[in-house]
Order: structure tokens, then C-alpha cells, then sequence
């Protein structure tokens, strides 16, 4: 059976779903691949769980900015922490819901099962709930809708009616089994794309596509989908995500989507990668044992030296930690003192020469 026949109703609304691997979709995704092993490394480190709480407040905030809301990073921090913040009611509850679907996505990516259709229902109520006619969460729509860009109001697309959707939407779940083998990135990506062109939901659409752009990859084995929040390139590039969303369905052709999608993976991923190396080189230095390797280091220069030359050398240190560290090298031999506490000065010990 050929494509066209097997997607009929893909086919016939003209909706692009042939993946084809463009050098610039390669090489996005090859930059992708160059912040892995940073990122595997990070797993179990101290860093990570800092990376990761970033990482869902950034995803929870620009996805739902694409969309309008008006809430930043610091407000989104604050109401999850049950604070109030300067919003309206409804960016609110936004921020609330969207924080509820993604721990749903975690707890579907426990049950390793299949994904169905009912999944994408239940991440669109949770998105939705108390914030449109309950009738209309958790259900494919039943009335016509448009796809409009959310700054400035400029309709982009006519979506199918709604006596189409079901065949669409068997259309796009035999179109997932059928891609099962693709590479994760691309299959999520153009699911992504697909999935916004059905609009299958009266509202919370958009939100509802990413957070399975996000089970997708999770799915497909790509833990470092936790640590990279694309929304915030996304977000940045609005106008080039709807532009890429226009020009796929014009061309008839996934690849401008799918390299658009890949580059904000990218660029987001390469962002957390420098992020997490200046916090690596912010905590090098303060570690115990990083500290006495910089104390033994200063103490090779002088023949003496006192607490306060060591607080001199060391401001950023609180001058209480450094104590410690200093009593520890002594009592581990590395250091020797001498004199009265007010008066007391420390020297390499002999083995340390």
C-alpha cells in the first residue's frame, strides 16, 4: 500500500507527512548530538536536579507564552511555590496546569505502554481545565476552529472540520506506529507538526502538541529531553514558527517545519550545555576538597601565613569554612601551626614540599 492510499485523508486535506532528511535538517540534528554526552554526564550529579527544576520552569512558562501569557520565569517560580503574583486569574491557572500535565507525562512514561489518543486527550484537559466549558476538556473538538497567531491575532490556517477529525486522527496514530524506527527527534518534530494541522481540540492545541513532543522524545529514549526546554527558542522565534507552519502546509513539504522545530532543540540544547558548565566551574571551587588544594597551593608560596592571609586570598569564602578547612589540613598532617589563636601562623608541612 503507497502512502497516499494508507493516509488517504492526510493525503486529501494535503497534509505533509513524508519525512525526508534535509542537510540542514542533519546538521541541526547533529548539534543536538554534540550536547549529549555533557548532558548524560550530568545525570546523578549534584547539578542536576538545579538543571532540571530550571528546565520545567522554562518549559512551563514559554510554552504558555506562546500562547499569550504574560507570566515570566520568577512569577511561574512563585505560584509553583503557592505565592502571589501580579497576573490575571487565567495566566494563572495556565501556569498551574501546565506544571500538572507535564508530572502526567512522567507518569505515562512510567506505565511504558503504547500512547493512544485518549493520552493526548488527558494532557489537553489537564491544559484546559477550568479555563474553557468543561464539555470541551479531554474531547476532540466538535466545532470549526482556525489556527491564529497568539501576538498578533493574524489567522494562519483554516483547520478541518470537525466531521473530519476522526479519520485524521486514525490517519496520524497509524502514522506513528508506522514510525516508530524514526529517529526520535524527527518523529516527535513532525507529530508535532501534524498534530497542530489537525487541531483536534477546540483550544489548548499548541500546549497540548509540545507536551507530547516531549513524551515522544521520552519515549524514544531521549532523557535529555528533561533538561532542554525548546519552548524558550521557540518562544523567541514566534513569528518563525508560525512562518515555518505556513510555509510546510504551502509547500506541501515537512522539511521547513522539521528543521525549524530541530534548530530551537538545538540552540536550547547548546544554551543548558554553557549553563551547565558555569555551574560545574562555579562549584569546582567549592567543594572541601577543591578549597584545600587552593590552600596548599598559596601555602607553596609563603613561608607563613596567617587566617587572615587566607581570607585574603580566598574573599569569597566565608571565613568560617575556611577555618575548618584550615583545622582539617592540620589535623590531617597536610599543614603545622604554631603560636596563640589571635597570633597563630600555619606553613607547608615537610612532606608537603
Amino acid at each position: 500500500m503507497d502512502m497516499e492510499s494508507r493516509y488517504s485523508t492526510f493525503s486529501r486535506l494535503k497534509i505533509p507527512h513524508e519525512i525526508i532528511y534535509t542537510d540542514a535538517l542533519v546538521k541541526w540534528l547533529m548539534r543536538v548530538a554534540e550536547t549529549r554526552p555533557f548532558l548524560d554526564e550530568y545525570l546523578g550529579t549534584p547539578q542536576e536536579v538545579n538543571l532540571l527544576r530550571k528546565a520545567k520552569i522554562r518549559a512551563i512558562t514559554y510554552s504558555n507564552q506562546i500562547e499569550g501569557n504574560h507570566l515570566g520565569e520568577s512569577e511561574v517560580t512563585a505560584v509553583l511555590k503557592g505565592k502571589r503574583v501580579a497576573g490575571s486569574k487565567k495566566d494563572i491557572k495556565e501556569v498551574q496546569n501546565y506544571h500538572e500535565a507535564l508530572d502526567y507525562v512522567e507518569k505515562l512514561i512510567e506505565d511504558s505502554r503504547t500512547i493512544r489518543l485518549a493520552d493526548m486527550c488527558d494532557l489537553q484537559h489537564l491544559v484546559t481545565k477550568g479555563l474553557i466549558e468543561e464539555r470541551q476538556c479531554g474531547r476532540v473538538r466538535t466545532i470549526p476552529v482556525s489556527i491564529v497567531n497568539a501576538a498578533t491575532g493574524e489567522k494562519i490556517q483554516e483547520c478541518p472540520q470537525p466531521h473530519e477529525l476522526k479519520d485524521l486522527l486514525d490517519d496520524l496514530w497509524r502514522w506513528l506506529d508506522d514510525t516508530k524506527d524514526v529517529n526520535p527527534f524527527v518523529q516527535s518534530f513532525a507529530f508535532h507538526f501534524i498534530a497542530v494541522s489537525i487541531h483536534p481540540f477546540v483550544d489548548g492545541n499548541g500546549r497540548t502538541v509540545r507536551l507530547m513532543q516531549h513524551l515522544l522524545l521520552l519515549l524514544g529514549g531521549q532523557g535529555v529531553a528533561r533538561f532542554v526546554p525548546s519552548e524558550t527558542a521557540i518562544m523567541r522565534g514566534r513569528d518563525r514558527y508560525y512562518f515555518a507552519i505556513r510555509q510546510s502546509r504551502s509547500l506541501g513539504q515537512l522539511h521547513p517545519i522539521l528543521e525549524y522545530l530541530a534548530e530551537c532543540f538545538a540552540v536550547s540544547a547548546e544554551e543548558v550545555v554553557e549553563e551547565g558548565r558555569k555551574l560545574l566551574r562555579e562549584s569546582a571551587g567549592k567543594t572541601p576538597e577543591a578549597r584545600h588544594r587552593k590552600i596548599l597551593a598559596y601555602a607553596q608560596k609563603q613561608e607563613e601565613f596567617s587566617m587572615q592571609d587566607v581570607v585574603g586570598w580566598l574573599p569569597d569564602i566565608p571565613r568560617r569554612t575556611l577555618e575548618r578547612d584550615i583545622a582539617m589540613l592540620v589535623k590531617n598532617r597536610a599543614l603545622k601551626s604554631k603560636g596563640e589563636l589571635k597570633a597563630r601562623v600555619y606553613s607547608l608541612s615537610k612532606r608537603q614540599n
